[in-house]
């Protein structure tokens, strides 16, 4: 039996063709000792195939499908990872870390047991991840979704730290929830909906684009729950302790799942905060009047320095990088004023 904490560590690196025969040769080992443990593999394959939009299908000859995937890795294994990330468009669907979390799930038998995997995005770029029961998620910038390797009993949970837009596959026996911090929660059966919920901001945000969701959260010990209908959106402000629910311009609030940014008389702390994230950047503010104004328009593949560049000409907003002298700081100051 492998030690775990090594099977953690390589099968990152073997689903990018990057380690050694004798290294090889552990995980396959480990993949024949459960169908489970060949389905995580064939799980990470997925992710990372994906930026080759590449996708990897089901099929009943799992090592067939093992076989294909292995071939296309092979042929990157002279391209240096880090390098080849570099390279990469900002709006590629590109999942950046991808943790095994090993243990069991307190209610599965040791016949049961399953993994929890995380996929985790770094600032600016955005993934697309395929959950056991055919969920797409597609997760945005600086975000992270944990969940199980396979979906038990009577309920899909996940957990989602940031934003992702999800097309929940319909099962009427199973919930699906998304749990996020602040005691919050939405339950589905299966619908397309959009949540903004990072650990930093006291916003919570859920956008529903069809079918139906149920927020749930926890204020004072006592439990609460609101129902949302298609077109709405939600804003939960943990800070304050209010909920309201308003009417959405649901393409705005999910374009960026296409690399898009599409501004609909957006107030520009929400356009200043869309940029942040599209362009792993921070906005320091000098002039608290630019925050009255708002934006419409739409953006795909501009550089930043061209939207900012028509918020001067529209509404003599001016700007300028900063230049901290520190190297290593990872995201770029922009002055506003």
């Amino acid at each position: 039996m492998q030690n775990t904490d090594q099977i953690h560590e390589l099968l990152p690196r073997y689903c990018d063709g990057n380690v050694s025969d004798e290294e090889a040769a552990l995980v396959r080992e480990w993949m024949r000792q459960s169908p489970e443990n060949r389905r995580i593999v064939k799980q990470i394959y997925s992710l990372y195939l994906a930026t080759d939009t590449i996708s990897v299908r089901e099929k009943d000859d799992t090592e067939e499908a093992l076989l294909q995937a292995r071939k296309k890795i092979d042929r990157k294994k002279n391209r240096p990872w880090f390098r080849w990330i570099q390279q990469a468009a900002a709006i590629l669907f590109i999942p950046l870390l991808i943790t095994l979390l090993m243990g069991k799930l307190n209610e599965q038998t040791p016949q049961e047991e399953v993994q929890m995997m995380e996929v985790k995005t770094n600032p600016g770029m955005t993934a697309t991840i395929t959950l056991p029961d055919y969920t797409i998620v597609y997760l945005n910038s600086e975000s992270s979704l944990a969940y199980p390797s396979r979906f038990h009993r009577d309920k899909r949970e996940v957990m989602l730290k940031g934003e992702a837009y999800f097309m929940v596959a319909k099962d009427e026996k199973k919930k699906f929830i998304v749990a996020t911090h602040h005691q919050s929660r939405i339950e589905v059966l299966g619908t397309h909906f959009n949540v903004d919920a990072y650990e930093n901001n006291p916003i919570i945000s859920a956008t529903l684009v069809e079918g139906s969701i149920q927020f749930d959260y926890t204020l004072h010990g006592v439990e609460n729950k609101t129902t949302l209908s298609p077109g709405q959106k939600l804003v939960y402000d943990t800070g304050k302790n209010q909920i309201k629910l308003v009417k959405a311009f649901v393409e705005s609030e999910t374009a960026w799942k296409n690399g898009k940014i599409i501004f609909h008389k957006t107030p520009m702390p929400e356009v200043l905060r869309m940029l942040e994230k599209r362009y792993n950047v921070t906005f320091i503010v000098h002039n608290s009047r630019i925050m009255n104004n708002s934006f419409t328009g739409t953006f795909t593949h501009q550089r930043l320095e061209r939207i900012l560049e028509l918020f001067r000409v529209s509404s003599n907003i001016h700007w300028r990088y900063v230049d901290s002298g520190n190297t290593l700081q990872e995201k770029s100051e922009i002055e506003i004023y």
